[in-house]
């Protein structure tokens, strides 16, 4: 019984290795991609989008006159490179090229492009290596809730919003908030949804230059900005309504747990060594199927050579 299980067992596993090898080299050879960034000339196939990038943040995050400017006050310190360059070599301190140039995305480069498709990183992580606050406020925002992430507002190659102006952006989704908005006294007095939702960040620009709040909360600071001498006396707040707070709104509970969340939210490419796995244990699992056949036809040959060798004992 131990030797048919012994048997049936290396059956499977003789299954199991090819099945898992073949499954490796499928995902290995299904896209061949370049390890080092190349520089290709990208605009001769692609002069609309290259001429848009030339002249966005990405295409200038090296040659802007207000970067320079402030790169050179402070002494060229090599901390801003990983982000206005591409390809930077820490150790070495080089780089493979000024600005986030196409390679920062869309690498490692296929090949055979254009016959094949080039890879495309969207994801909030390629993002959030740079402007790190911006993602990390997002995490805690409606807009993340809702799957909505940074290529959905903003332009890949322009870095621009993806509407003519930041209000026609917000009513794309938010018809009817913005549709009751403009007959509020606030856009009356011509404030637009970001004056309040997307407020300039309190103090110092951080990492990744979080210009704005991007966690699309209103803060007290902003209504004050405004409302400053409007507040309410609290002598004059009715006894009932302080026995009766109004609870905080939702978002107030994710910004408290904000600390807890990381920056990644997509998830990371599957590793050839799982597809490896599954196609080895489909493999085993075949084997098995097919094993007790395998052993009865081993068993007949077995039995036709021992038929043989007695045969040719009698003859001689």
């Amino acid at each position: 019984m131990i030797k048919r299980f012994l048997f049936r067992a290396f059956i499977a596993i003789m299954f199991a290795i090819p099945f898992g090898l073949v499954a490796v080299a499928g995902v290995q050879a299904s896209v061949s991609y370049q390890d080092a960034p190349v520089d290709p000339e990208c605009q001769e196939c692609h002069p609309s989008v290259f001429a848009v990038w030339e002249n966005s943040h990405h295409g200038q995050a090296m040659s802007d006159p207000a970067f320079a400017s402030a790169w050179d006050e402070q002494g060229q310190p090599q901390e801003c490179l990983p982000c206005h360059t591409t390809g930077y070599d820490a150790t070495a301190g080089t780089w493979e090229a000024d600005g986030i140039v196409c390679e920062a995305c869309h690498a490692p480069l296929a090949t055979n492009h254009p016959d094949q498709p080039m890879p495309t990183d969207r994801s909030v992580n390629l993002c959030g290596s740079c402007h790190q606050e911006t993602v990390f406020e997002w995490q805690v925002s409606h807009h993340r809730s809702a799957d909505l992430t940074c290529v959905d507002c903003h332009g890949q190659h322009s870095t621009t919003l993806k509407g003519e102006d930041a209000q026609s952006l917000c009513a794309s989704c938010h018809r009817d908030r913005a549709s009751g908005f403009s007959h509020s006294a606030h856009s009356i007095e011509g404030l637009m949804c970001a004056d309040c939702h997307l407020s300039p960040n309190d103090g110092e620009k951080g990492q990744g230059h979080a210009a704005l709040d991007h966690s699309f909360h209103v803060k007290l600071s902003t209504c004050n900005a405004c409302h400053e001498y409007d507040m309410h006396d609290p002598v004059d707040v009715h006894t009932d309504a302080l026995e009766s707070p109004v609870d905080p709104e939702p978002e107030l509970d994710a910004m408290a747990s904000a600390a807890n969340l990381g920056v990644s939210v997509d998830p990371e490419p599957i590793s050839s060594i799982y597809f490896a796995l599954i196609s080895a244990l489909v493999g085993m699992a075949f084997g098995l199927l097919v094993a007790p056949w395998i052993e009865r036809w081993y068993h007949r040959l077995d039995m036709r050579d021992q038929i043989s060798d007695q045969s040719q004992g009698k003859g001689e």
